[in-house]
């Protein structure tokens, strides 16, 4: 039970990860490949007020997911916004996200060392009873925030006005641009929202297991692994693929060897795509789906 655990709890920060690839993609048509630095950055921005700042945990906590949410913003204003108004290829603004993540681990890594660090659990002591064996309950607090911001999202999504638009967007951007909506506030909203779901998921997830500046790359692979195994769109399918992956992962880590997690996740990822390219929940939320 603990592996099956610690597996969902990982799945569900892999399902946030996918959950911004699925929705900045289906609002921009772009494809965010620094999505996992804002997990990143949520951990160790928490762990850089705790530590370094010497601020209380609830404040350090907010630090992280600020600097998470503030690296979002950035990276739309300085690097994706200027190249969506250019209407540069894909190819080159992946490319960039690509580039930039790179270069905030990089920063990362020499402001706070390369050494992976953890967080205090929320509630320390806390413990989970399954059976005949007990997890932490920090993997139970994943999960439970996981689950309401995915079940928050796809509320917004649904029956807001911004939900209305970004829905708008993903159909058509010239049609929403006639109907009077601003797709580069739209696409803000995507790129900079979900950095706050990425710093809330490294925050939440911390404490549970380890990061480091090497963790961006790690979330991203796994977590574009989850969005498309799980229904590029689908707000439930992000949830299916990371949970589904999280498993696989942590059952091939404990029983095969680590080695071979990353070979054998992209090894299911092609064979499930020939069998069924739409993911699990291939449908769209702008259809209503969810």
């Amino acid at each position: 039970m603990t592996i099956a655990a610690a597996g969902i709890a990982t799945g569900c920060v892999y399902a946030l990860v996918a959950l911004g690839f699925s929705l900045i993609y289906r609002t921009t048509g772009i494809v965010n490949f620094a999505q996992g630095g804002y997990v990143m950055l949520g951990g160790m921005g928490t762990y850089y007020g705790l530590s370094v700042l010497g601020l209380p945990y609830p404040l350090a906590a907010l630090t992280g997911i600020a600097i998470a949410t503030l690296t979002g913003l950035v990276l739309w204003t300085l690097v994706v916004q200027p190249l969506w108004r250019r209407r540069a290829p894909s190819y080159v603004v992946v490319l960039a996200t690509l580039v930039f993540v790179a270069l905030v681990s990089d920063i990362v890594a020499k402001t706070l060392g390369t050494n992976p660090q953890t967080l205090p659990e929320w509630l320390p002591g806390f413990h989970v009873q399954l059976g005949d064996s007990g997890i932490s309950g920090q993997y139970l607090w994943v999960v439970l925030v996981s689950l309401a911001l995915i079940g928050g999202m796809g509320a917004l999504l649904r029956w807001s006005t911004l939900g209305k638009r970004m829905r708008a967007c993903a159909a058509s951007r010239e049609t929403s641009e006639l109907l009077g909506i601003n797709p580069e506030f739209v696409g803000a909203i995507a790129v900079v929202g979900t950095a706050l779901l990425g710093g809330i998921g490294g925050v939440v997830n911390a404490p549970a297991q380890f990061t480091s500046f090497q963790a961006a790359l790690v979330y991203g692979i796994y977590g574009f692994v989850s969005a498309v195994l799980g229904g590029f769109g689908s707000l439930w399918g992000a949830l299916a693929g990371g949970i589904l992956v999280g498993l696989l992962q942590a059952y091939v880590g404990r029983y095969v060897s680590t080695t071979y997690e990353t070979f054998i996740a992209f090894g299911v990822l092609l064979v499930f795509l020939a069998v069924r390219p739409q993911g699990i929940l291939g449908s769209a939320w702008e259809s209503h789906d969810g």
